[in-house]
């Protein structure tokens, strides 16, 4: 009897609540993806203003973008953390690098607070014109509402 009552009480109460879900609305799916674009949109921005502050050494830039937690991981070793990267810029604080710098082929994926940009760099020797190509995945993390960048992978370089 009491397995009975037990049972009788759980389809009560749990079932009706499964069956009263209600599917999201076309107004809740827009805004939705009007938030993943719009986080796109911010992740493809700060990658072509980190392109930008590679170009011209805009100390400031990175400091604002990079997590205080910054991971640099080279194809060979661990690379620089935010604090010697700032602090290897600073004597070419404005100024250009020996060398261009494109970036191409990027593709962003959310994953909730999270969002991994992978792409290819191209770097152009101002002197003579050569080039190398570096594959890089970042991975941000949404910080009190802002996207930092957490880690940076490099991925071998191919010299042209």
């Amino acid at each position: 009897m009491r397995y009975a009552i037990a049972l009788a009480l759980f389809f009560c109460l749990c079932v009706p609540s499964a069956f009263n879900q209600a599917a999201p609305t076309q107004a809740q799916q827009s805004t939705a993806a009007t938030g993943i674009q719009g986080d796109t949109s911010a992740i493809e921005a700060i990658e072509a203003d980190l392109l930008k502050s590679e170009a011209t050494t805009n100390i400031a830039f990175m400091e604002q973008t990079l997590a205080d937690d910054y991971v640099n991981l080279l194809p060979s070793a661990p690379g620089p953390g935010k604090k010697e990267i700032i602090e290897g810029m600073k004597p070419h604080a404005g100024q250009a690098p020996p060398y261009s710098v494109e970036m191409h082929d990027l593709h962003v994926y959310l994953l909730g607070d999270t969002a991994v940009a992978v792409f290819v760099k191209t770097y152009t020797a101002n002197e003579n014109g050569n080039m190398a190509n570096e594959d890089l995945t970042h991975v941000f993390a949404r910080d009190h509402g802002s996207w930092k960048l957490k880690i940076s992978r490099a991925s071998g370089c191919q010299t042209n």
